[in-house]
């Protein structure tokens, strides 16, 4: 196994290293080896890891210092107690150095270029601000379920953003002065993400990859499937605040389908939810392209 020095992550003369990641974990010692190890394999090598544990009660504090003895590009903090996930993203992000800051969760994994890739789009879209990818879907066992598309182009973006969620949360890759700027919100569940996209829309656009760079695991086990129905009106309300907020200007279009969404959300039952958020959202990988064109259809010129 490759072993790496110690990088000194602080200016190097007027450099910076390029990425610097940031992942939290929470008893995800099952899945955390294979995550590290896709960082770890990037072809984009000048990169900081800082992995926090948030109190888990399982073994990812040992596995985590484990792979921190062996890569000196990984830096390693803990929370004594659990404090959530917003808290420990907000204390990583000021302690970050990279041109470019990326999230990842402890039971995900990056394809190996899905750094470089994502880079090199910044670079090439200087008006954007933050960029994703499209991913594969894959479930506790990490068997491929499913592919998930995404918009590529900055105006689709910032109008689906008023429907869906346009990157991926720990897809996500941001412009790193920008982003140590902000923090999260102490918002309940997933909806900290959500906002967190508005702020960063207000310095600049959304775009993704155009090519495959993630496994996302979908957990049975999670929020959404238990409730869709109250995760749903949760992220619709951190959605219409943005309205006031952060100056967000949805079209009339993407209002009407936030309209049409909130009636139906409000008259199915949570399993009849769940079922149409697996069609539109986790759509099999054969259908996939279609939705994702469907969706470019309806957007407005």
């Amino acid at each position: 196994m490759k072993k790496y020095k110690k990088i000194d992550s602080r200016l190097r003369g007027n450099d910076k290293l390029t990425v610097s990641v940031i992942m939290p974990v929470f008893n995800a010692g099952e899945f955390l080896p294979k995550a590290i190890e896709s960082i770890r394999k990037q072809t984009l090598t000048d990169f900081e890891l800082l992995i926090i544990d948030d109190g888990s009660t399982d073994a990812s504090y040992r596995i985590m210092m484990t792979y921190a003895k062996r890569d000196g590009r990984i830096r390693t903090f803990r929370n004594k107690q659990n404090i959530g996930l917003v808290k420990s993203l907000n204390f990583l992000i000021p302690k970050t150095h990279g041109r470019y800051v990326a999230r990842m969760d402890a039971d995900d994994i990056s394809l190996p270029e899905r750094f470089e890739k994502q880079v090199t789009y910044l670079r090439e879209h200087p008006e954007l601000v933050a960029c994703g990818a499209q991913e594969y879907i894959i479930n506790e066992r990490g068997a491929r379920i499913a592919e998930k598309f995404f918009p590529t182009d900055e105006k689709t973006c910032y109008n689906l953003i008023a429907n869906v969620m346009v990157i991926q949360p720990p897809l996500l890759l941001a412009h790193g002065d920008t982003f140590r700027a902000l923090r999260y919100s102490n918002h309940t569940f997933k909806n900290d993400d959500i906002s967190m996209h508005f702020k960063l829309l207000q310095k600049g656009g959304f775009g993704n990859v155009n090519e495959i760079l993630f496994k996302y695991r979908k957990r049975e086990n999670s929020l959404t499937h238990r409730n869709p129905k109250h995760v749903y009106f949760l992220a619709l309300l951190v959605r219409l605040s943005a309205i006031s907020k952060y100056g967000y200007a949805p079209s009339f279009l993407n209002l009407a389908l936030m309209a049409i969404e909130t009636l139906v959300v409000s008259i199915l039952p949570n399993r009849a939810i769940i079922g149409l958020f697996e069609l539109v959202r986790h759509t099999k990988a054969h259908h996939a392209r279609i939705v994702g064109k469907l969706q470019y259809f309806f957007q407005p010129a």
